[in-house]
């Protein structure tokens, strides 16, 4: 590339370059012994990024370069509207990491380097366009995750956690850049689309589309905490510090989603029928056993963040089902259910966070009777467990009706099957959801249980819970605007 290309391509990764600076300013101000000021450089920086891409998606894309750095990253409406997604997610985790960090010894200037470093990765993953980036931006957020998962290095938890999410990462990006191999030596290119051209011209064999298909899988369901590469998910959600827990549930996955939307629409484009059979089928059965592993998973655990593991893969097999048909409605539904994803399973991370630290709760049965002597907890936590299992007139229900509705009206024997079984499943969740509820308010406080006086929450998650809890109700009843957002957003 020439200078005049790349200031050209640099004038569209201002908000990933902001990020960058941001990262050095927080390194060099915890080395200076101006941690105070860490939290608010790290908020600034994302504000900042975002305010960047509001702007860029007010530009008129159609006098703008489709690609830059030759191809690698999309300019596109898609990786805006994921990009501001992802600092959303990121900016609202920083923000009731604050006062969570400060009990720790060590590593809050680490936690927010890594936190914007994992956010730039995710940035990346949204844009990418070709093999290579797709690749290595995935290895750079999963990289980061793995440090994140161990930063309590005097924590056995933590630090096994680390060790697990590193052995299951490694074996699944070893199948991905396998998979991603054939793919190159087929077509002879590392861009996806001129891939996806070559593949349909060239016929190429069913059984080999498979083979890659699978391996390529590995790699983002991994990503996403889709079974059976989940194995990974419960005890690192468990073992981690929960904030990075609530960044992990919300901000890689949607990620790997976001890229697995492009790799796919860009492989197999709309009306070339070419491999197209092979992909569905295998995100079908994949869909079936994510959502078969997370609920009936769910269904003994004790622990909370085990149990919101477990929930999370459940979820990510309900966000594969759109998939299965792969319309331009089932994917609008899609992204659209990732934003309310992120929205309702912040906010119950955030609760359990503020459990563990006003309460020292960390199971179901230690929420007994928790509701009369937390009321607001209560009401936060009902609302938030409502909405996961996708109950009207939560946005959690709108969002399941936007992913099914496409599936069942694309047609087919098995995508009405695979509805059939998501609504079940969904039916199935309703239990290990209404557990904690049920705790809150029906049951009584044993004589052997702790009976810690009512603890105000703090401010700073006060307002958080109540603004996330408020974007639950809200996008349940009035959901127009968010859909037509995601319609604008779609690949075209």
């Amino acid at each position: 590339m020439d200078g005049e290309t790349i200031l050209r391509s640099l004038g569209w990764a201002v908000p990933e370059l902001v990020l960058v600076g941001t990262v050095l300013v927080v390194i060099l101000a915890d080395i200076a012994g101006l941690r105070k000021l860490v939290p608010a450089f790290s908020l600034a920086g994302m504000a900042a990024a975002g305010l960047v891409l509001w702007d860029y998606t007010r530009r008129d894309l159609s006098m703008a370069d489709e690609s830059v750095f030759q191809g690698a990253m999309a300019v596109d409406s898609f990786s805006f509207f994921f990009k501001l997604a992802f600092l959303g997610a990121s900016f609202l985790v920083a923000v009731f990491s604050v006062p969570a960090v400060r009990s720790w010894a060590t590593g809050q200037g680490e936690y927010f380097t890594l936190l914007l470093s994992c956010t730039f990765g995710m940035l990346l993953m949204a844009g990418a366009n070709d093999l290579l980036m797709m690749y290595l931006s995935l290895e750079f957020v999963s990289v980061t995750s793995y440090i994140m998962a161990g930063l309590l290095r005097k924590n056995r938890k933590s630090a096994e956690a680390s060790l697990k999410y590193i052995i299951y990462g490694a074996g699944a990006s070893g199948f991905m850049i396998y998979g991603m191999s054939f793919l190159y030596g087929a077509a002879g290119t590392l861009d996806v689309g001129a891939i996806g051209q070559a593949m349909a011209s060239r016929n190429v064999q069913p059984t080999l589309a498979l083979v890659t298909s699978v391996l390529v899988m590995a790699g983002f369901g991994y990503k996403i905490a889709a079974a059976p590469f989940h194995m990974w998910c419960p005890d690192v959600y468990e073992g981690a510090p929960t904030p990075v827990t609530a960044f992990f549930s919300v901000g890689p996955k949607a990620a790997g989603f976001a890229m697995l939307v492009r790799f796919l629409h860009d492989l197999f484009p709309p009306g070339e029928p070419a491999g197209r059979f092979e992909w569905q089928l295998v995100l079908a059965l994949l869909a079936l056993l994510t959502m078969a592993v997370g609920n009936f998973g769910a269904l003994h655990q004790q622990n909370l963040k085990r149990l919101l593991a477990y929930s999370s893969i459940a979820h990510a097999g309900y966000l594969l089902v759109a998939f299965a048909a792969f319309t331009p409605q089932a994917r609008s539904g899609l992204l659209f259910y990732l934003v309310v994803y992120v929205v309702m399973n912040l906010g119950a991370f955030l609760l359990v966070l503020v459990l563990e630290e006003k309460y020292g709760i960390e199971t179901v049965d230690g929420c007994r009777g928790l509701g009369w002597r937390a009321p607001q907890l209560g009401i936060l936590a009902t609302i938030f467990l409502i909405s996961l299992t996708g109950l009207p007139p939560m946005a959690g229900f709108v969002g399941k009706v936007l992913v099914f509705a496409p599936v069942v009206e694309a047609g087919g024997g098995m995508r009405v099957f695979l509805v059939v079984v998501a609504v079940v499943f969904s039916v199935v969740s309703l239990y290990y959801y209404m557990r904690i509820v049920a705790a809150m308010y029906l049951a009584k406080t044993r004589e052997t249980d702790a009976e810690p006086a009512p603890r105000p929450a703090g401010w700073t998650y006060g307002s958080v819970l109540w603004l996330l809890a408020a974007a639950t109700v809200l996008l349940g009843v009035w959901w127009g605007p968010l859909e037509a957002l995601t319609s604008r957003a779609l690949l075209r």
